[in-house]
């Protein structure tokens, strides 16, 4: 089974256009670690995280307070320790990082860590029939609202492609 990091920018991304418990539905165990799940803020946000740890589907990497001060460390230029973290769990676990952070995808680039984004996981849910291409045109059209810093070239390419 494919093991996934997630970075906290895509569990709000998920949570965001509304396909976050969809997520879970894929063949792939998600990880994180305590540090980025302390980077989601936001009440109704960390209430659904807490509900997808319980059923087991969300697996939380706690991080020891060595393990910060180690993390805080490295020689990461641009990165915070939660980036660091989820970057380090992704190696250390061959896994495929989910980020859309871009210091943070080139930081995963360079360490030969595979990395994708949300528009990757929109891909897979319609590859593997969880959500059909118009229900991703419009939660990918509510995201691109919410989230301006995504390729939007990229998302256009997408909603053209699904939208027929």
């Amino acid at each position: 089974m494919r093991v996934a990091v997630q970075d906290a920018n895509i569990i709000i991304d998920l949570i965001d256009c509304r396909i976050f418990e969809l997520f879970f539905r894929l063949d792939m165990e998600v990880v994180t670690t305590s540090l980025v799940l302390g980077e989601v803020s936001e009440t109704s946000q960390r209430k659904r995280c807490q509900a997808v740890i319980r059923k087991k589907l969300l697996h939380v990497v706690e991080i020891s307070t060595l393990d910060y001060l180690r993390l805080q460390s490295l020689n990461l230029t641009g990165l915070s320790v939660p980036d660091r973290s989820a970057l380090e769990l992704a190696e250390a676990r061959e896994a495929c990082l989910l980020t859309g952070d871009g210091r943070l995808r080139k930081a995963a680039k360079s360490s030969d860590v595979e990395v994708r984004g949300i528009l990757w996981v929109f891909d897979q849910l319609i590859g593997g029939r969880l959500l059909s291409k118009a229900e991703a045109c419009t939660r990918l059209a509510k995201l691109k609202e919410h989230n301006q810093r995504l390729p939007q070239a990229e998302i256009e390419k997408r909603l053209k492609a699904w939208d027929g």
